[in-house]
């Protein structure tokens, strides 16, 4: 096993790699997940994909990511990835709240934090980005998670966690997803209810904060441009990490991940039986910090939403800035990796 990351291939995308090394070409989707804070596990990794995996390649590349999958993918798209990346890693960790904040106001920061991140040219130049196609993945709210009303919300997360243990089909009555990109839409979705609309610089805002807008903690979007009416969530309640029952076309997925677990939507957390089915990783190339490694940041465990209490502004700042800096061993390791060509000498299985 590599010492600080675990990286797992599915059967086409070993028998590939080993036979060809890493060729950015070779993928034709990069996925982000969801996962608030635990990105910052991430971010150096994600700046050996600006170096290695885009800015070399010659193919078109798909980048489909919900939540903070999209934000991070957003960074990538700029045409200075790495300082768009060092810029929203300091605004994340530099967020400041006393106590528990209430929704709006979590809301409200997250629209100054979008906008700074941004900047003036930042959507023109991720929408026009050379070789790069851009996908959000947000749910639409329907029945009982289709108000703001906080006891309601809390019922209707309350009944479609239960529905949800019960079959994954289930989320439809609770939850439509919805996937902004490109036209045509270039992935197609075998699971759940799926409506695909065209993602323009006049809606790119909004969606980019209704697919991190996590019910209770933040409040949904509405009037999004091109799209149906109606209350817009976190892309992760229905794709937090993923289920693969989508087709995207040719090539490889490139999937790094902050944990060797993979969870389909939000309510499957913790559903320890509820995983994708191994076939359906066969083309997936999977990067993640050891168990090892994680053993050993700050509290042996990822940063994650809780921090926000757990630990006092100053406590957090330093933890957070902690991990970012120890998470260059992994993207140390990774570059070492490819550029040694000793990728597929390292690979292993999805688990079972």
């Amino acid at each position: 096993m590599s010492p600080v990351l675990t990286i797992r291939a599915g059967t086409e995308a070993r028998r590939i790699i080993e036979r060809d090394g890493f060729d950015p070409d070779m993928f034709g989707l990069l996925l982000g997940a969801s996962g608030g804070p635990k990105w910052l596990v991430l971010s150096h990794i994600d700046r050996v994909l600006a170096s290695r995996l885009i800015a070399p390649r010659t193919k078109r590349l798909r980048m489909m990511g919900s939540s903070i999958g999209a934000w991070r993918h957003s960074c990538l798209a700029r045409r200075d990835p790495l300082a768009a990346i060092e810029l929203f890693e300091e605004l994340y960790i530099g967020q400041s709240y006393d106590g528990r904040p209430g929704a709006e106001r979590v809301s409200a920061d997250t629209v100054e934090l979008t906008r700074k991140l941004l900047g003036a040219d930042g959507i023109e130049e991720l929408l026009s980005a050379d070789k790069l196609d851009s996908y959000i993945v947000t749910v639409r709210s329907r029945g009982p998670m289709a108000t703001e009303n906080h006891v309601g919300l809390q019922l209707g997360l309350a009944v479609a966690a239960l529905a949800n243990a019960v079959s994954r089909r289930t989320l439809p009555a609770f939850f439509e997803r919805v996937v902004f990109g490109p036209e045509p839409s270039g992935i197609s979705f075998a699971s759940l209810r799926t409506c695909h609309r065209r993602l323009t610089p006049a809606n790119f805002e909004r969606l980019l904060l209704a697919s991190g807008s996590i019910p209770l903690a933040m409040r949904g979007v509405d009037g999004i441009e091109g799209a149906e009416r109606g209350l817009y969530r976190d892309g992760g309640l229905t794709d937090y990490n993923f289920d693969f029952e989508f087709d995207h076309g040719d090539g490889l997925i490139l999937f790094p991940h902050f944990f060797d677990r993979i969870s389909p939507g939000w309510f499957d957390k913790g559903l320890r039986w509820r995983r994708p089915v191994r076939e359906r990783l066969s083309r997936t190339l999977m990067i993640c910090p050891s168990a090892e490694f994680i053993a050993e940041l700050p509290g042996g465990r990822v940063p994650d939403r809780s921090d926000f209490v757990r630990y006092s502004t100053a406590e957090r700042w330093r933890i957070w800035r902690e991990v970012t800096g120890r998470c260059r061993q992994l993207a140390e390791e990774l570059e070492e990796l490819i550029d040694r060509g000793c990728l597929g000498a390292v690979l292993e299985d999805f688990l079972a």
